[in-house]
């Protein structure tokens, strides 16, 4: 295989894997950055992965269509495997903060995303937003860069696969939502604490309309309690990211 070919199908199978982390805008943590700079960087990690990393034996050359793209899909494979370790942090918070959102009434808000062009609930956009500070704020992004270019070294190019099995996913799933859930437990026990509050007045006083007086009054209580709790957050956020790029690497939690 000539060397010029040889450098192309290397940045062909670099560019498979690493588009899911950092072009995609539904899985990367870059969703935010123009799509010119995820683009940019993009090509620029490919180039680099190109000439520096390992390459599987015996590589299928542009005179193997069908071989080079299986390895092209395997590449693809190994990126959306390392996309979970970004994407289930962020689904996990998100549906958290939904949960706060159905039980504070505040649901009926929604946040258009122009860059997504979908309607997102109130504090589920905070929360990710947060998240997403969380996640830059801790040099997750340094570390998220290198740990794609390391994933050469034990999934050379060419030979990538999908690095998690079933069981594993599934297992990390549920830890990842239960993790994602304890960031915003404080405030659904208030709410709760809110909604007994609420079920005492209006046995107390049937006569009157209890529910238009303490909704105003729940999603009040919902703001200061999330005011509250992201004192803590990040830690627990932290801790979910570092959770899900553990799992990843050793393919289970």
């Amino acid at each position: 295989m000539a060397g010029l070919e040889l450098i192309a199908i290397r940045f062909l199978l670099a560019t498979a894997r690493f588009t899911p982390v950092l072009a995609v805008p539904a899985l990367t943590p870059f969703a935010f950055v123009p799509v010119f700079v995820r683009l940019a960087l993009l090509l620029a990690v490919g180039l680099l992965t190109a000439g520096v990393a390992p390459v599987q034996t015996g590589l299928a050359g542009i005179d193997q269509p069908i071989a080079l793209g299986v390895a092209l899909l395997g590449e693809m494979a190994m990126g959306l495997t390392l996309a979970l370790a970004v994407v289930l942090p962020g689904a996990a918070i998100g549906m958290a903060a939904n949960v706060v959102d159905v039980q504070s009434g505040a649901s009926a808000v929604s946040i258009f995303n122009p860059s997504m062009r979908t309607a997102e609930s109130m504090t589920g956009t905070a929360m990710q937003w947060v998240a997403a500070l969380v996640f830059f704020a801790l040099g997750l992004h340094l570390f998220l860069l290198r740990w794609v270019l390391a994933s050469t070294r034990f999934a050379p190019l060419g030979s990538a696969f999908l690095a998690i099995t079933p069981g594993a996913f599934v297992s990390l799933l549920g830890s990842q939502f239960l993790l994602g859930l304890a960031v915003v437990a404080p405030v659904i026990l208030g709410l709760l604490g809110v909604d007994l509050a609420v079920a005492f007045a209006s046995r107390s006083m049937p006569q009157a309309n209890i529910y238009f007086v303490a909704l105003p009054l729940k999603i009040a209580a919902a703001f200061l309690l999330l005011a509250a709790d992201l004192r803590y957050a990040p830690e627990l956020i932290g801790r979910v990211y570092s959770q899900a790029f553990g799992a990843i690497s050793t393919g289970g939690p």
